[in-house]
C-alpha cells in the first residue's frame, strides 16, 4: 500500500452553506490532491455540489477576471447559492447535461487533434519554404480549406425519385407515395388537376400512367401552367375559403427541396430527409475540402483520406511520420507528434479507437460524445486543476472501465484533484474520497450523509450507496419468460455500420438486451431494428435492412433515445408527459372558473392573453441586462416567480394555486392527484421510471440525458398500455441511475411486456443483462473488429461463452465484484489512502 496522504498534509476545498438547486446549506470539506466520489441516489444532489456549485463558482470567478468588453462576449453562468467556497482553483469538467450535437463537430475539432494535424499538414511539407498554406486551409468550415462548390459540406441532400414514390405498383394516392399521401405542400392540389387535364385516371396504379405525367408530378410542366381550385377551412368560422392557383407545376423533387430549405428546426427538416438522399459534390469527391488540403501529403496520406480511418490507424499513421522525420523537420515535428499521439491514446483508452476522426458528433452515441469531450479535457497537461466528471462510466462496458479508472489515478498523481460523479460502486470503492449524499432524492435529499473513505460509506446504515459497496445491496430478480413460446421479429439482410449480417432475430413479447463491449455495435443495430421496424410498418424502404418478417400483432414503434427533450426552459416533465393538459383542464372545470368563462388555455403559462404573468411571459424570471457585468436571471417582481397573474392564482383545485402544483414533485402529485385516471397513470409512469423526485414544473434544460430518456420511457409505458402492442427500443436504459433505481426501471419495463409489447434494450450493466429474457453478444472488439454476433440465448446460455460480456455474467452470477475486489474495502481505514 502507498504512503498516506491526508487532507491536512494537501489542503482541503471548503464549501460552506452550499444552498444551489436541493442542496440544504450544505458544509463540507473535499481533499485535495485525491480522486474523490460524489455519491448517492439519483436527485440526491451530487451534480448540484460538484457541478453546479464548485464548477460554476470557478468559471464564474475566472470571468471576473477579464475585462468588461471581453465578458460580453461570453455566455454567462448563473451564479451558485452559496456563502462561501475556500481553497477552489481552476476546474475543468464534463457534464453530461451539455451535450453538443452541432453537424459540425467532429471527433477531431472535439478533441482538438484537427488542430495539430493542421500544424502537421501545414509546417512539415513546406518546411523549406516552398508553401504558404497555413492551418485554415485544412479546415473544411473555413474559407482558405473548404470546396468552393459545396462550401465544405461535401454534398447536397438532393430528393429521390425512389424515395418519393416507394411502391409504384399502387395508385399515387393509395399508397405508392408517402410524399402524396397526406397533404404535405400547396403542390398536392395541382397533380389532380394536371391528372384531368391530360385525361389520366389516378385511381390506376403509378407504373402504368403515361412516363410524360409521371415526369411532369416529379420535375414539374414547365411553363405550362396548371389551374388548380382548393377548399380550404376558415379556422374560426363554419365556412369554407377557397383559392384559386393558376401556375406552373414545380415538381415533387423540387417541392421536398424547397419545403426541407425552409424548415426553421432540426426536427423539421427530419420530417424531410426521408424522401432525400446526400449526394457527393464533384468538385472534392464529397471530401468538403479545397485543393490544396486534399493535394499535400504527409506519410504518404492526404488531410481528407487520414481523417477518415479510425484513431488506432491514425496513431500508426503517426508514429510512422515520427520515424520518417528527418533533421530539419524534427524539431518542429517531434513535439506535435508527440502531443498528437498522447491525445489519439487517450480516446483509445477510453474506448474510442474505433471513431474516425471525422465522425459527426450528432451521430455518436450518448456516452460515446461524453468519452469523446472527457478526452479533449484528459489530454491536457497542467497539474494543480479540479477536473469535475460528471458520471464519466456512462456507457463504459466493464472491461473498458478498468482503464477510466487509470486515467483518473493519472491525473491524481500528476498533482490534480478529480471529483467524480458515480453510481457505480465498483469505481466508487476505488476512490480515495466518498461524499455521499442523500438521504433520498429531491427535497429528500441535499445533505451530506458521509465524507470519508469508502470503508465509511460501506459502514454507513442509512446510506443506500453504503450497502452496494459492502455487496450488501438486492440483486435485480425477474421471472423469465422462456423464448421458445413466442414468435421472432427477424432483420435479413442487416447493413449498418460495423453490422453486417444476414439475419437477426428478436423474440416478441420479450425483454432483449444487447450486450458487448463500447463501440461493438449494439446502438447500430438497436438503431436498426427501430428504423427497419418502422420502415416496414409504414411500407417504406430503407437502406438498413434488406426485409423484416414477424411484425404480425406489431402495430407501432417507439425508440427511446437520450437526446434532449428540447432547449426551451418552457419545457418540463408537466408539459412533456401530457399531465398539465390534464392538470390545466381541471382547474378549467373547477365552479370559480366556469363562472368567470375560463378554459383550459388560459392556464398555459406557454399561451399569450391568458393568466400567466405579462411581465416574465410565464417564465417566473427575467433576464437583466447588466452591461458590461455579466446578465444575471432575477425572480419577476411582478408574480414573485410563479408564473401567473394574482388573478390566476385565486383559482385553486384541491387547495392548491396552478404555480403550486408545478412545484409538486412526481412522487408528491401521484399522491395528491388521483383523478382522473388519466393523471393517475401519467404520475404513476413517471414515478415508475424512478423520477418521483422531479419536481412537475422543472425546466428540460435542467435534465440529464438520462432523466430525458426516462421520460421517454413513461410515455412509452402509457402508449403501450392504451393500444395495441408495439417494439419499444431503449438505449442504455439504466444510464445515470444510482443501483437502487435500476430495479424500478426493470420493473418498468416488466409492465410493457406485461401489456404484450416487445422490448430491446442495448446495455452494458450486467444486473440489467443478467435478467433479460434474450440475451444477444456483440463483439469481439469495436469499430471493424465488432459488429459480429458472438453468442445469442438466455443469460445463462450467453455465460458459457466465451465473450468478454459472458465473463461479467460468470463473475456477476458468483456473486464475484466485476472489477476485482476492492482495497478500498479490504480493511484499511485509512483517510486518502493512495492506491496504484
Amino acid at each position: 500500500m502507498d504512503s498516506v496522504r491526508s487532507p491536512e498534509n494537501s489542503g482541503t476545498i471548503d464549501v460552506i452553506g452550499a444552498r444551489t438547486n436541493n442542496l440544504r446549506d450544505v458544509s463540507v470539506s473535499i481533499p485535495k490532491g485525491h480522486l474523490v466520489a460524489f455519491t448517492g441516489v439519483s436527485g440526491s444532489g451530487k451534480t448540484s455540489l460538484a457541478v453546479d456549485t464548485l464548477h460554476n463558482e470557478a468559471q464564474l470567478r475566472y470571468l471576473e477576471g477579464l475585462s468588461p468588453f471581453v465578458r460580453q462576449y461570453i455566455t454567462q453562468r448563473n451564479r451558485p447559492k452559496v456563502d462561501r467556497v475556500l481553497g477552489l482553483g481552476a476546474t475543468l469538467a464534463v457534464d453530461q447535461r451539455r451535450l453538443n450535437r452541432n453537424p459540425r463537430s467532429t471527433v477531431a475539432t472535439i478533441t482538438g487533434i484537427d488542430g495539430h494535424l493542421g500544424l502537421l499538414y501545414s509546417r512539415l511539407p513546406g518546411i523549406d519554404g516552398d508553401s504558404h498554406l497555413t492551418t485554415s486551409h485544412f479546415d473544411r468550415n473555413t474559407p482558405e480549406g473548404g470546396c468552393a462548390e459545396c462550401h465544405g459540406v461535401g454534398g447536397r441532400w438532393q430528393a429521390s425519385e425512389e424515395l418519393i414514390v416507394t411502391h409504384p405498383e399502387l395508385p399515387l394516392f393509395e399508397g405508392a407515395s408517402p410524399w402524396f399521401e397526406k397533404w404535405r405542400s400547396g403542390e398536392h392540389a395541382f397533380v389532380p388537376a394536371l391528372a384531368e387535364k391530360r385525361g389520366v385516371d389516378l385511381g390506376k396504379p403509378w407504373r402504368s400512367l403515361p412516363e410524360e405525367f409521371r415526369h411532369a408530378v416529379l420535375h414539374g410542366t414547365g411553363d405550362e401552367k396548371v389551374v388548380a381550385c382548393v377548399d380550404v377551412p376558415n379556422k374560426h368560422e363554419t365556412a369554407q375559403m377557397t383559392f384559386t392557383w393558376n401556375q406552373p407545376l414545380k415538381g415533387a423533387l423540387a417541392e421536398v427541396e424547397r419545403v426541407f430549405v425552409n424548415a426553421k428546426t432540426s426536427s423539421a427538416k427530419q420530417r424531410y430527409l426521408r424522401y432525400m438522399r446526400k449526394q457527393p459534390c464533384g468538385a472534392c469527391a464529397g471530401s468538403g475540402f479545397d485543393a490544396a488540403a486534399r493535394s499535400v501529403l504527409l506519410g504518404g496520406v492526404s488531410y481528407p483520406e487520414l481523417i477518415e480511418v479510425e484513431v488506432r490507424q491514425v496513431r500508426e499513421w503517426a508514429r510512422r511520420v515520427a520515424d520518417e522525420l528527418d533533421a530539419r523537420r524534427r524539431d518542429v515535428g517531434e513535439p506535435l507528434v508527440q502531443d498528437l499521439d498522447r491525445r489519439l491514446g487517450i480516446l483509445a483508452r477510453l474506448g474510442l479507437a474505433h471513431l474516425q476522426l471525422s465522425r459527426s458528433a450528432a451521430t455518436l452515441s450518448g456516452g460515446e460524445l461524453q468519452r469523446t469531450r472527457l478526452a479533449a479535457q484528459l489530454s491536457t497537461e497542467l497539474s494543480g486543476i479540479v477536473f469535475v466528471l460528471d458520471e464519466p462510466g456512462n456507457g463504459l462496458h466493464p472491461a473498458d472501465k478498468a482503464q477510466l479508472l487509470d486515467i483518473a489515478l493519472d491525473l491524481r498523481e500528476a498533482g490534480n484533484t478529480v471529483l467524480l460523479v458515480e453510481h457505480d460502486p465498483e469505481l466508487i470503492a476505488r476512490a480515495d474520497w466518498v461524499i455521499d449524499m442523500g438521504p433520498g432524492a429531491g427535497r429528500h435529499g441535499g445533505e451530506v450523509l458521509v465524507s470519508g473513505p469508502p470503508s465509511d460509506v460501506a459502514a454507513h446504515p442509512e446510506s443506500l450507496t453504503g450497502r452496494y459497496l459492502a455487496g450488501a445491496g438486492p440483486r435485480l430478480r425477474r421471472t423469465p419468460r422462456a423464448a421458445r413460446e413466442t414468435g421472432w421479429v427477424e432483420l435479413r439482410g442487416l447493413r449498418t455500420h460495423n453490422v453486417m449480417a444476414e439475419l437477426v432475430r428478436f423474440p416478441t413479447k420479450r425483454l432483449t438486451c444487447l450486450t458487448g463491449v463500447s463501440g461493438s455495435g449494439k446502438s447500430s443495430l438497436l438503431s436498426a431494428l427501430g428504423a427497419g421496424v418502422t420502415a416496414a410498418l409504414n411500407g417504406t424502404p430503407t437502406d438498413v435492412v434488406r426485409e423484416v418478417r414477424g411484425l404480425d400483432g406489431l402495430d407501432w414503434v417507439a425508440v427511446v433515445d437520450q437526446e434532449p427533450l428540447g432547449r426551451t426552459p418552457r419545457s418540463n416533465p408537466a408539459t412533456y408527459s401530457k399531465a398539465f393538459d390534464v392538470v390545466r383542464g381541471l382547474f378549467a372545470g373547477t365552479d370559480a372558473a366556469r363562472e368567470r368563462g375560463l378554459t383550459a388555455s388560459w392556464f398555459s403559462f406557454n399561451t399569450a392573453g391568458g393568466g400567466r404573468c405579462d411581465t416574465c411571459t410565464g417564465y417566473g424570471r427575467k433576464l437583466v441586462d447588466m452591461h458590461f457585468l455579466p446578465d444575471v436571471w432575477v425572480v419577476c417582481d411582478a408574480c414573485e416567480g410563479r408564473r401567473y397573474r394574482k388573478d390566476a392564482l385565486e383559482i385553486t383545485y384541491q387547495g392548491l394555486t396552478v404555480d403550486q402544483v408545478l412545484e409538486l414533485t412526481v412522487a408528491e402529485a401521484v399522491e395528491r392527484l388521483t383523478e382522473p385516471r388519466q393523471l393517475s397513470e401519467t404520475l404513476g409512469a413517471l414515478n415508475q421510471v424512478g423520477l418521483g423526485y422531479l419536481q412537475l414544473g422543472q425546466s428540460a434544460t435542467e435534465l440529464s440525458g438520462g432523466e430525458a430518456q426516462r421520460l421517454k420511457l413513461a410515455s412509452a409505458i402509457q402508449r403501450g398500455a392504451g393500444r395495441g402492442a408495439g417494439l419499444v427500443v431503449v438505449d442504455e436504459p439504466v444510464s445515470g441511475l444510482h443501483p437502487s433505481d435500476v430495479q424500478r426501471v426493470v420493473d418498468a419495463l416488466d409492465v410493457l411486456l406485461d401489456s404484450g409489447n416487445t422490448v430491446v434494450i442495448a446495455e452494458h450493466d450486467i444486473p440489467v443483462a443478467a435478467s433479460a429474457d434474450w440475451v444477444i453478444d456483440l463483439g469481439p472488439g469495436a469499430g471493424p473488429d465488432g459488429g459480429a454476433i458472438l453468442a445469442e440465448g438466455t443469460p445463462e446460455t450467453v455465460a458459457k461463452s466465451d465473450t468478454p460480456t459472458a465473463a461479467y455474467l460468470r463473475r456477476y452470477a458468483t456473486g464475484q465484484p466485476l472489477l476485482g475486489e476492492s482495497p478500498a474495502l479490504s480493511g484499511s481505514r485509512c483517510t486518502g489512502t493512495r492506491r496504484r
